[in-house]
Parts: C-alpha cells; structure tokens; sequence
C-alpha cells in the first residue's frame, strides 16, 4: 500500500504543478492581452480565484488521504473527513460557477456556450460532491466493519 500512497502523492504534485503553471499563464494572458477573452477573464476575476483556491483545497485534502493509504489505513475516520470536506468544497465550487452564471447574465454577457459551459461544470461539481459524500459514507461504514472485526479477535 506505501506504493499506492506515494503514486497517489505523485499525482497529486503533478496536478499542483499543472495547475500553477495553468493559473499563472491564465492570469498573465488576462493581463498581457486586450482582447475579449482577457476581458472577460478580469471581468470574472474573484470567481477564477475561487477556483484556483478551491483546486488547491481539493488536492491538499486528497494530500491526506494519500498518506492514509500509504500507511494501510485507508479506512480510517481521516479518510472520511476528507471526502466530507472534498464534498464541501465541491459545493463551493457549484456555487461559483453559478455565481458566474448569474454574473454574466446580469452584464447581459451570458452567450449560449458559456451557458453550457457554466451550468455544466456545475453539474460535474455536483456530481463531485455525490461522489465524496458516497465515499466517505463507504469508508466509514468499512471502518466500522474493521473495528468490529478487530475487536473479535
């Protein structure tokens, strides 16, 4: 299992960096270039930010539960402190892009793309949230289960 743990920290790493070097050339093409795109990228500013915070929050807690694997403890209550806190986190991120949603639309900036875009990404935040929420529900019902048994032997 130490394998796992530390290919899963491993992942974790490259998607910080992936997402550092993605943010960094986001924020610079916003600033750099005076196109609509750039427009509308500082227009939105403190709801990317939210995003890129929200990234981070998700990989830092799946940071964790990479460790619990690498030390055998994958059902542990840890684990399913995480996936509720992954699940919240996920809300968040619902609720951003519908902040956006909202946003645009008010400006009257709302196009049938961005539309798809943002309502869909929403939908996959909520799916994210049903799916950690699942998790961590599993993950306790089978730590349950360990310390039963552990406690009859």
């Amino acid at each position: 299992m130490k394998k796992f743990g530390i290919l899963l920290k491993a992942v974790v790493i490259v998607l910080a960096l992936m997402g550092a070097a993605f943010f960094t050339a986001f924020l610079l093409y916003a600033r750099t270039y005076d196109t609509h795109v750039a427009e509308l990228i500082n227009d939105a500013l403190p709801f990317h930010l939210l995003i890129a915070t929200c990234c981070y929050a998700e990989l830092v807690l799946f940071w964790g539960v990479a460790g619990q694997i690498g030390r055998d403890n994958s059902f542990s209550p840890e684990n399913r402190r995480a996936f509720r806190r992954m699940a919240l986190v996920a809300l968040v991120f619902a609720a951003d892009f519908s902040g956006m949603l909202i946003f645009f639309a008010a400006r009257g900036r709302l196009i049938v793309i961005r539309l798809i875009y943002l309502a869909g990404m929403g939908m996959l935040s909520l799916i994210f949230a049903a799916i950690c929420e699942t998790l961590s529900r599993l993950i306790y019902h089978a730590w349950l289960v360990k310390h039963e048994n552990d406690l009859t032997i």
